[in-house]
C-alpha cells in the first residue's frame, strides 16, 4: 500500500474522531492530541519478478488545533521477498514523515464546500542497503477538497511529490490523486471507499492504482478502530492487502483517569 493511501486513511480516521465528538454533542477543546498505531499487510510483485510481502507498523502522533493540524509518523517495516524459491527478510525502521495541514483555506457555508492544504516531508531514514527505502527525502504538497451532505462526505485530493534521488537512480517527480466518499452510520462510525492514483517515479513501471474500503468503529469516547482492505489494478500496485489502525484521544484518556 502506498504512503499516499496510508496518509489518506489516517486523515479519515481523524475525521472519525471528529464525527464521534459531533455525535456526542461535545465541543472540541484545542489542542486535540491523538496517538495511533496499527498493522498493514500487502502482497504483490510490484512490477518485479519476485513475490513481495510487506508488513508495516506505524506509530503516529497528531496535534489538531482549530485551523491546522501537525502529524508525525514513525514506521517499522518487515519485507519478505521470494525469488526462485528463496525467501529473504529485511526489517527495520522505515521512513519517518511529518506533515502540516491548514484547514478551510477556502470554505463556502452556502455550498458546503471546503478546501485544505497539506505539506509533508518524508525523511530518508529507512536503510537503502536493505531495500527498505531510498535513503533520500521527499516533499509533497496536497490540496484536499470536501463536499458535505447530511450523512456523507465526498472528497478529492490532488498532489505533487518532489522525489529525492539516490545515487545511480533517476526518479521523476510524481502526480498523485485520490477520490473517495464516507458515510456516517447510525452507530456513530464511518464507512467509505477511496480510489488512489500515483504516477510512477520510474518511466518503465506502471502507475499505481488502488481501491480501498474501510470502516471506522468508535470504541467508547476515547478510542477509534479502523479496519480496511485494498486491491491494485496495475503491475506496480499490490495484488491485495488489509490492515487495522487504532487511535486514542489522549485528552479524553487523561480526563478519564482524573475522574
Amino acid at each position: 500500500m502506498s504512503t499516499w493511501a496510508q496518509a489518506g486513511r489516517m486523515a479519515l480516521l481523524l475525521c472519525g474522531l471528529v464525527a464521534v465528538q459531533a455525535a456526542n454533542s461535545q465541543e472540541p477543546v484545542y489542542p486535540e492530541l491523538s496517538l495511533s498505531t496499527g498493522l498493514n499487510f500487502s502482497r504483490g510483485d510490484f512490477g518485479t519478478d519476485a513475490d513481495i510481502e510487506d508488513f508495516y507498523v506505524p506509530i503516529g502522533f497528531t496535534a489538531t488545533f482549530e485551523n491546522f493540524a501537525f502529524r508525525i509518523k514513525v514506521p517499522y517495516l518487515s519485507v519478505d521477498t521470494t525469488s526462485e524459491g528463496v525467501t529473504t527478510t529485511e526489517s527495520g525502521l522505515g521512513d519517518i514523515s511529518a506533515s502540516l495541514t491548514a484547514f478551510n483555506v477556502l470554505y463556502s457555508n452556502d455550498l458546503d464546500l471546503a478546501l485544505d492544504i497539506t505539506g509533508s516531508l518524508k525523511f530518508g531514514t529507512a536503510d537503502r542497503d536493505t531495500g527498505l527505502g531510498t535513503g533520500e527525502s521527499d516533499a509533497t504538497l496536497y490540496l484536499d477538497g470536501y463536499k458535505f451532505f447530511d450523512n456523507a462526505t465526498v472528497f478529492g485530493s490532488i498532489g505533487h511529490r518532489w522525489r529525492g534521488e539516490p545515487p545511480n537512480v533517476a526518479f521523476d517527480d510524481v502526480f498523485l490523486a485520490m477520490l473517495g466518499v464516507t458515510f456516517a452510520t447510525e452507530w456513530g462510525g464511518l464507512v467509505g471507499t477511496t480510489f488512489d492514483y500515483r504516477e510512477s517515479a520510474i518511466s518503465e513501471f506502471d502507475d499505481i492504482q488502488e481501491l480501498q474500503g474501510f470502516v471506522v468503529l468508535p470504541l467508547g469516547d476515547a478510542w477509534d478502530l479502523e479496519v480496511y482492505a485494498f486491491t491494485g489494478f496495475t503491475d506496480s500496485s499490490p495484488e491485495w492487502g488489509a490492515g487495522i489502525t487504532i487511535a486514542a484521544d489522549l485528552r479524553r484518556l487523561a480526563l478519564r483517569r482524573d475522574r
